[in-house]
């Protein structure tokens, strides 16, 4: 289902860093597929001061999370307790079982190493001792995530869209920023199904998703792919 040469044949952006759009990652058919059969539920309201948007349950690899169990052996006490919880208490698990059946194929697909290599030679991020973990996100009507840089725990995250149609009017966009400062626009990514962005964690990698405007005619629709090399910070 993934066409890995859409990720071999893009460039990432230096300026004003690391960065990169993909095309047609994915078949339109197959893309049309997943967000109809997108998960509808077990999502959970994330608010805090500038941001609110819903999350699902997280998902990795049996291997992957055998490898954050290592990280938890040398991050804090805090830290470590905490993706020890998710893991046992299932918020973060292998368990694909209640996804349909295109996106159990797209999620066992991205778990080759097949796709972490082609993005490591895409980006120049060495991925092969990073964790993958990937989520859903949905934003609804004022949705929004404030200027971040991602915390830096994060080496690298990579963001799927879903939406066959979506009106710039809309807010809702992946915005590349120049600085902390959310009028500081250096790109606006709608979040269409033909579009993925990749984003390398530096200090100044500042983005944002601007908010859902009240004329959206529906929800914004993403998977994050999110590749930690410890957990020396928070996530």
């Amino acid at each position: 289902m993934l066409n890995l040469d859409a990720i071999y044949h893009t460039t990432m952006q230096s300026v004003p860093y690391s960065y990169a759009v993909i095309e047609n990652l994915l078949p339109k058919t197959a893309s049309l597929e997943l967000a109809a059969s997108f998960p509808q539920e077990q999502f959970h309201l994330s608010i805090g001061e500038g941001y609110g948007y819903l999350w699902s349950e997280m998902l990795a690899s049996n291997e992957d999370i055998a490898l954050i169990y290592k990280f938890c052996d040398r991050a804090s006490p805090e830290l470590s307790a905490r993706w020890r919880d998710r893991i046992t208490q299932g918020r973060l698990s292998s368990n694909l079982g209640n996804l349909s059946s295109i996106w159990r194929q797209l999620i066992e697909e991205l778990w080759t190493p097949a796709y972490r290599q082609a993005l490591t030679q895409m980006s120049g991020v060495e991925l092969k001792d990073c964790a993958m973990v990937i989520g859903f996100r949905r934003y609804n009507l004022g949705h929004c995530h404030r200027p971040h840089t991602d915390e830096p725990s994060k080496a690298l995250t990579h963001l799927l869209f879903f939406n066959e149609q979506w009106s710039m009017d809309w807010g809702g966009c992946l915005r590349i920023l120049l600085d902390e400062k959310p009028e500081s626009v250096f790109q606006d990514i709608a979040p269409l199904g033909q579009f993925s962005a990749v984003i390398a964690r530096s200090d100044n990698s500042w983005h944002m998703v601007t908010p859902v405007a009240s004329t959206a005619l529906q929800c914004r629709l993403a998977l994050r792919i999110a590749f930690f090399h410890n957990l020396h910070a928070g996530a």
